[in-house]
């Protein structure tokens, strides 16, 4: 499990340390630098992936994420002759990585400069094995049918960045039973498979939630429909075109968290998109539970409501408060770099510190309205 990333001259960070817990919640206003730090970890991913980081260095360019050149990943007040320079640790010994690189003007791959680690361990970490999903802000919304994933998705993100490909997952592998700790098990579900415990989670956002797929090999598509049971009667079957975005948006997150193993990595860009308040807690809270059954989440978010629900778990015992790391993310723009603040959590969800713009506005409003 990663426990701290270093980012150096990367973007708008001149030097910047970060925590990494079992969940980590990244907030702030936007273009204060929380997509950054995503990015660098699917920088480093997929440029060891396509090979390039072992031999030419990170490319800036790929499945995961596209950053342009070299001009637009340096921190612009670097000093001449700097390096970007990223340095991950683990909590597997101390393990540690850290690679080097040069500032080539208009090149999409980052030279090597150099790199070192402890004992190779950070290679087999989750960031780097087939134990990773990552699902952008940008997912794709209801459809009637959703693509085929190919060989690429298997090795750089199975369900797809947008859950493109989660239909598809979702439908090959319906009856593959959940491998994570019993806890991560919805109560209400009859057995441990990935479609029915998807359903039973899902119906914590939309409740009575049922799913309906049917693969069409000669047109490379599945198709995907809702149901809802009622007083223990199903309804017929929705189109996702006709129940709205909340449930195909979230549909990917509860996805990507019951299929992957006990030391996996998940990082997902507003997990709350399109869902109600009451959603958004309950997203939260899950997402904890998975924290606290040996996933590490890494979650970038403007929800206070998704704050709240890990907050709530932390109070209630579902996981403890060092296993929570929360970060905000401020900008100097005199300076023209991030500054971070990480207030701390207590076993009672209660936080050390509240930072000017860190989830008040509500507050603020209130006292207007007043």
């Amino acid at each position: 499990m990663l426990t701290s990333i270093c980012l150096r001259n990367f973007k708008c960070f001149e030097d910047q340390a970060i925590r990494l817990a079992p969940i980590t919640l990244l907030s702030g206003i936007n273009g204060t630098g929380k997509s950054s730090v995503l990015q660098s970890l699917l920088l480093l991913r997929q440029s060891h992936v396509s090979g390039s980081l072992q031999s030419n260095g990170a490319l800036l360019n790929g499945p995961l994420v596209s950053l342009g050149t070299a001009d637009d990943a340096f921190y612009e007040n670097m000093a001449k002759g700097g390096l970007l320079e990223f340095e991950l640790e683990t909590n597997q010994e101390k393990s540690f990585a850290k690679w080097s690189f040069e500032h080539k003007t208009g090149r999409e791959t980052l030279p090597l400069k150099g790199s070192d680690h402890s004992d190779g361990t950070i290679f087999k970490e989750s960031l780097f094995s087939e134990n990773f999903h990552y699902l952008q802000a940008e997912r794709i919304g209801p459809r009637t049918s959703f693509r085929m994933s190919g060989n690429e998705a298997i090795h750089y993100n199975r369900i797809g960045n947008s859950g493109e490909f989660c239909a598809h997952y979702l439908a090959r592998l319906e009856r593959k039973e959940i491998v994570l700790p019993a806890a991560l098990l919805h109560p209400n579900a009859s057995v441990p498979e990935l479609r029915e415990q998807t359903e039973s989670w899902l119906s914590e956002v939309s409740p009575g939630a049922r799913i309906h797929l049917s693969e069409h090999h000669d047109m490379d598509l599945v198709k995907l429909s809702f149901s809802f049971v009622n007083n223990g009667l199903p309804s017929r079957n929705f189109r996702p075109t006709n129940i709205g975005f909340g449930i195909t948006y979230s549909l990917p997150v509860f996805v990507a968290v019951l299929s992957s193993q006990q030391d996996g990595l998940v990082v997902i860009e507003n997990p709350e998109a399109h869902l109600h308040p009451k959603g958004q807690v309950a997203m939260g809270r899950f997402l904890a539970l998975a924290a606290a059954n040996g996933l590490q989440v890494i979650l970038e978010t403007h929800s206070d409501h998704v704050l709240n629900g890990i907050r709530v778990a932390v109070k209630h015992s579902i996981l403890p408060p060092e296993m929570v790391a929360i970060h905000f993310f401020d900008r100097d723009f005199k300076e023209s770099h991030s500054n971070v603040l990480s207030p701390r959590i207590d076993k009672h969800g209660r936080l050390d510190q509240w930072p000017q713009g860190f989830f008040d506005e509500w507050e603020k409003m209130l006292t207007e309205l007043l």
